[in-house]
Order: structure tokens, then sequence, then C-alpha cells
């Protein structure tokens, strides 16, 4: 019979790694939701894990994909489409990906210049009509952060719902998120939509207005995932479970509200964010300041930890190929068997995971 102290020890250990482990190096791109390794790393989560965790700042998702492909990061914050199009070479050399905690749900923004709102638009619909006065006189440039990436797929499924067709009546362009501000007040483009904070700095400044958050185009819809590799799961599945418990107690500390103004401080440093705390605020509090005097009723701008919020199930996982087949983003459909998409989105993980922070 084994007594209650091997029990106990038994139960850590799935949970805690010894120190004599290599460093993980773990990407991140500057947005709200990469909070969950910030605090993972600033409230000790990971060394409590038995975790040395370098945190890497990355320009963008391009240099994610690029870093994890050479074994540069042995995770990274990334978009649930990554582990797809980096396992089936969507626009890299194939490389297997996997993931087992989904980081965050909702969180970014469609936002336009003050020009477009002078002009008229409110909604898709005005934009629509807009653009067909020629009251513009120019084709309207839009951009997203990456070609495939929620934001790509809402704000089509956005300008759809106002009659705009997003390849012929308006010029889509991929831009990095903390460049798509600067792009906007230097003029390159007309609006975008990115994660936040890369809205709310604009709101704060007046320099442009939100048309709508995205859990408002497609509520609780799956935004950004920790992303590993096939061979880091095989080879240091401990460790890759340890981190996952240690994000999953930093998604909880991120969604309680009394914890909001100190994960907003954190969060602006200029290691992370760096950004002032009130754009950070502006998701993570809300209500959700649009700009132009008008203000999201909504209370869930951004979603780390609540509603299931964090499991990689199969539903989400599925939401996710679906937005890729129904933008024809690849040339033919990518389809996938139920087995496949359960070895990229990984429940089983997930729950062990989860069982062993609830046991620790």
């Amino acid at each position: 019979m084994i007594n209650a102290t091997q029990q106990k020890i038994d139960k850590s250990k799935a949970f805690s790694i010894s120190s004599h482990r290599n460093t993980l190096n773990i990407g991140f791109v500057p947005m709200t939701d990469c909070a969950p390794l910030i605090v993972a790393q600033e409230l000790g989560f990971f060394k409590d894990a038995g975790l040395d965790v370098n945190l890497s700042r990355e320009v963008g998702w391009a240099s994610v994909r690029e870093r994890m492909l050479h074994g540069e990061l042995d995770a990274s914050h990334a978009h649930a489409s990554m582990v797809y199009t980096m396992s089936c070479g969507l626009d890299s050399q194939p490389a297997p990906c996997a993931t087992g905690l989904v980081m965050a749900h909702n969180g970014s923004a469609i936002s336009f210049s003050n020009e477009l709102w002078e002009l008229g638009v409110r909604d898709a619909r005005s934009m629509k009509r807009v653009i067909d006065s020629g009251k513009a006189k120019r084709k309207f440039r839009l951009a997203v952060v990456l070609k495939f990436s929620t934001q790509n797929y809402l704000l089509r499924k956005w300008l759809r719902q106002g009659g705009i067709d997003p390849d012929t009546d308006v010029e889509m362009v991929v831009v990095p998120p903390p460049q798509v501000f600067t792009c906007l007040i230097q003029g390159h483009i007309d609006g975008y939509c990115a994660g936040e904070p890369w809205s709310s700095i604009g709101l704060i400044k007046g320099v442009c207005w939100c048309a709508a958050l995205t859990g408002e185009v497609d509520e609780m819809h799956p935004e950004k995932v920790l992303l590993v590799g096939a061979d880091f799961e095989i080879q240091r599945h401990e460790e890759h479970v340890a981190m996952i418990g240690a994000l999953i107690r930093a998604a909880e500390y991120c969604d309680k509200s009394y914890n909001k103004c100190e994960l907003a401080k954190v969060l602006s440093d200029r290691r992370y964010i760096n950004v002032s705390e009130a754009a950070l605020l502006n998701a993570l509090q809300g209500p959700f300041q649009l700009g132009m005097g008008m203000q999201s009723s909504s209370l869930d701008a951004i979603i780390f930890r609540r509603n299931n919020a964090s499991a990689p199930t199969e539903a989400k996982a599925r939401w996710v190929l679906r937005e890729i087949n129904k933008n024809y983003l690849t040339k033919t459909p990518l389809e996938l068997s139920r087995e496949q998409i359960q070895s990229f989105f990984r429940m089983d993980i997930y729950d062990e995971a989860e069982r062993s922070v609830m046991a620790a």
C-alpha cells in the first residue's frame, strides 16, 4: 500500500520538474493575449513547476515561425492556425506541431482612421455605401497581422456582412501587430484588425475608432495557443505538461477582475508590451472604449480561462480549420481526419496538466 506521503510525492512529479533541465526558450509577440506567459514568469509559476524559462520577444509571427522551424524556440505564443500551417507546410516547409493549451479567446478589434468616419463610415454597410459612391477616390487598404489569422477571417466576415467583397472591393495587406498603428497614422493603411492593445493605443490618442470587437463578430472564438514542435512534446513531455500547468495557473490569475490593474502594470513593462497601462486596461478591464464617444457593452473583450477557454478542444480545432477552408486560403481545401485534428490539438496533454495543477 502506498502511504499518504508517497502519494503526495507521486502527484507532484507530474507538475514539478527537476531544476537540472535546460532552459526553455518561449517566444511571444507583444500583445495582450501573451499575458499568461508574462504572469507565469513574473509570479514564479514556471519556477514553481521546476522550469527555467527564457521569454523571447519576437517582432511578429514570421519570426515565430522561422525560429520554431530552426529549433531556436522550444515553444511560442502563436495563432491557432499555425498548428495547421506549420504541420501541413502551408506557408513553410512541413514541421509537425501541436498545442495543449489555448491561451486566449477574443481579444482583437476592427479599427479605422478618422478619415473614414468623416466620409460617413460607421459599420460595414455604410462602408459599402461609401465605396460605391466613390467618395474615397481610392480603394481602402486594410491590414491584418497574418494571412492565416483570426484577424483575417473575422475582418473578412465583417466586410461580407455589409456586402463588401474583401478580395475585390478593398485591398488587404499583412502588417506585423506592433506596426499596424504606426502604418495607420502614417497613412499607409486605412484600417486594420489586430489583437490588443494595438487598437487601444490609437483609440486613447483619438486617432482612430473601433467599428467592432472580434468577439462581437464571432462570439468566444479561439485566438492564440501555446505552440510546440511534435518532437519537443515527445522528448520533453514532462516539461511540456509542467509548462501548461504553470500557464493554467497564470490564465486564472489573468481572468480575475481584482488582478487587472496589476496585470496591466506588469505587461506595460518595456521588456514585454511597452505600451501604457491605460491602453492595456481598455480590453482587460472594460467596458471597451471604441472612440468617437462610443463604448462596447461587452465585458468579454478578452478571455483567458473562463468558459473552458484554456482547453484545446476538437470543436475549437474544427472552427479554425473551417475558417481556413471557408476563406479559400489554400489552393485546395485542407482535409484532415479526426485523428489528425486530435494529434494537433492535444486535449490529452491539457487534461494531464490540469490534473497536475489540481493535485499540487
